[in-house]
């Protein structure tokens, strides 16, 4: 009964999440088919004045004159699917789902925007347009498809994610808020001053670790609720399911662990130390470089490099968690060894 009741509740949670993934590139269509409009927010650089957008391949892009737009609209469909994940799973009688409604539908919408975004910025930095070959062809050549993630994400951030994590109190972590807010303002420099192809990999493929991570924070949830109501219920199918979600919150665990090391404490460093800062050095030392561009390339330089201290501070975190953790089961098991013992 209780399966058919959880299955029931999860299908519409399914297809609002399939509008969710699709809707911002429909809202974007007629923003990209409207003609080019003079924008203010667009800098003129001498450097790039002849080249062309560059449009990364399959990727929905934006002009200028249209972020703000889909900003609005990827942002309402972010609060939208918040607000109706947490009236359905409140209204079930799971109490895996009832038991926190507004943590869990933040965690099932971020995994699929971070599967979402994460996509993009594969397809977009893994086929690099010719004018890559170059420092300021990587830097200052405008992307549309960069500045669409950017204002995707920038209405995310602001009227779903940010709200969320304070008004939900498992969420109100001062770091996650930081980063939160950081990744906002990254968000708007790249959409409206510097749509750099470096966006797909910092607003798109860096977010590959935050999948399985995602995975991991909501079945740890959902394991210590069903844990709470195996015991008191103490039947067989409770404590299944219990086991169950403990084993599936293990194995996310397992593979955040490795994403984290290889995506954010490896990948992000390299790619920002040996690729991002010395771009942006060589950037900023030329005196072709317009003035309107020097501001946004500062403020990108300095907020990687400090996206790379917090990575590695969330690395030694995790690291001293996972051992707290590891020393708490190992405690556990010899408790649960020592009254075996003793019953015999």
């Amino acid at each position: 009964m209780r399966q058919s009741q959880q299955t029931t509740t999860m299908v519409p949670t399914s297809t609002l999440l399939v509008l969710f993934a699709l809707a911002p590139s429909s809202c974007a269509h007629q923003f990209t088919t409207r003609p080019h409009l003079s924008s203010s927010l667009r800098p003129a650089v001498s450097l790039t004045a002849r080249a062309p957008p560059v449009q990364a391949l399959a990727l929905p892009v934006v002009t200028p004159d249209g972020i703000l737009p889909l900003a609005l609209c990827s942002g309402a469909i972010g609060l939208a699917a918040q607000l109706g994940l947490t009236g359905l799973f409140r209204a079930s009688k799971d109490p895996v789902l009832s038991g926190a409604p507004g943590y869990t539908a933040h965690q099932v919408v971020a995994f699929f925007l971070m599967a979402f975004v994460a996509a993009l910025g594969l397809v977009g930095w893994l086929n690099p347009p010719a004018v890559a070959a170059t420092a300021a062809g990587r830097l200052l050549a405008p992307s549309n498809s960069a500045r669409w993630l950017g204002a995707m994400l920038l209405g995310m951030l602001v009227a779903w994610d940010i709200p969320t994590s304070i008004a939900i109190p498992r969420l109100r972590k001062p770091d996650v808020l930081t980063h939160h807010i950081a990744m906002a303002a990254v968000a708007f420099v790249g959409a409206f001053f510097l749509p750099t192809r470096y966006g797909f990999y910092y607003m798109g493929v860096a977010e590959l670790s935050s999948i399985p991570l995602t995975a991991y924070d909501l079945f740890e949830r959902s394991a210590e609720v069903a844990g709470v109501e195996s015991a008191s219920s103490g039947t067989d199918m409770d404590k299944a399911r219990a086991k169950r979600l403990r084993s599936i919150r293990d194995a996310c665990r397992a593979v955040a662990a490795v994403a984290f090391v290889v995506v954010r404490a490896f990948d992000f460093t390299r790619v920002t130390l040996t690729r991002f800062v010395p771009d942006a050095l060589s950037v900023l030392g030329s005196a072709a470089t317009a003035a309107s561009f020097r501001l946004p390339i500062q403020f990108m330089l300095v907020s990687s490099v400090g996206f790379v201290g917090l990575q590695l501070y969330w690395f030694s975190l995790f690291i001293r968690i996972s051992r707290a953790q590891s020393a708490r089961e190992k405690r556990k098991a010899q408790r649960e060894s020592r009254k075996a013992a003793a019953s015999e």
